[in-house]
């Protein structure tokens, strides 16, 4: 599947006006500091909205990223962070059993999809060729990331679950590390997130993945219960997950929620 982009600067005028008259009305006199975890896969959008946060707030923003997995690993092991973003509820869900969730916003959806090096789009058209013989994939680690998990279960739903794996030759900590193998062509194709595969689109072709093998993950922003200000990282939550922020998401290969 080719994917096509405009650019579209209006748009991206018209986001950052919205952002920035949104960010007037939580502007504080003292300047606070958020610890933030935040899955690896949605570095560029985080990191842009967090800048915007930090200019029109004076709060600074410290970003962890790594496998969600991982994060969620040693958010319950030293008991500290104010904001946790992974890159699936699932993270969020077991950390609020164990009552270190306040509160959440949901943000977008984050949806996998094959993604096949451009030398091999003839090779790998389709998800079952990923089990032909010969054909190098790389994995998600399930207990360190989110499309771990996923991928986990796309390949128990497809029924070459074995031959899929059988091609397995490197396993990875982060989404974005999937789609580097894939781009320089240590792999021929990884099961990774839309958005890595729509920002790589010169190196990478993108390969849906049949809609009954999966279920498409959901980012959401949460308050951890070892936050120093609650509301403050109660007004990071709001804001990233704002119509404005959802915008910001969406240029980098981000689907809304589809409720």
């Amino acid at each position: 599947m080719k994917l096509t982009t405009s650019n579209h600067k209006w748009r991206l005028v018209v986001v950052c006006i919205v952002l920035c008259v949104g960010l007037l009305s939580v502007q504080n006199v003292t300047a606070g500091q958020l610890h933030v975890f935040c899955g690896a896969g949605l570095r560029q959008p985080v990191d842009r909205l967090a800048k915007v946060f930090e200019g029109q707030t004076g709060h600074k923003v410290y970003i962890d990223y790594g496998g969600s997995g991982q994060l969620l690993a040693r958010i319950e092991a030293t008991g500290k962070g104010d904001v946790y973003i992974p890159g699936a509820l699932f993270y969020i869900q077991k950390l609020k059993k164990a009552g270190n969730i306040q509160t959440y916003r949901r943000i977008v959806q984050h949806t996998p999809v094959v993604g096949v090096n451009a030398g091999q789009a003839d090779r790998i058209k389709t998800f079952a060729d990923m089990a032909n013989p010969g054909v190098r994939l790389a994995m998600g680690d399930p207990k360190a990331m989110a499309f771990g998990r996923t991928a986990m279960t796309i390949c128990e739903r497809s029924g070459i679950k074995a031959a899929l794996l059988k091609n397995v030759v490197v396993y990875g900590a982060t989404v974005k590390q999937l789609a580097m193998y894939v781009s320089q062509g240590t792999v021929d194709a990884a099961i990774i997130g839309r958005t890595d595969a729509f920002q790589n689109q010169k190196t990478i072709t993108m390969v849906p993945i049949p809609q009954d093998y999966f279920q498409a993950e959901e980012i959401a922003a949460a308050v951890l219960s070892s936050a120093a200000d609650a509301k403050l990282a109660g007004q990071l939550t709001d804001f990233i997950s704002s119509d404005a922020a959802v915008a910001v998401f969406e240029q980098f290969g981000f689907l809304p929620l589809e409720d």
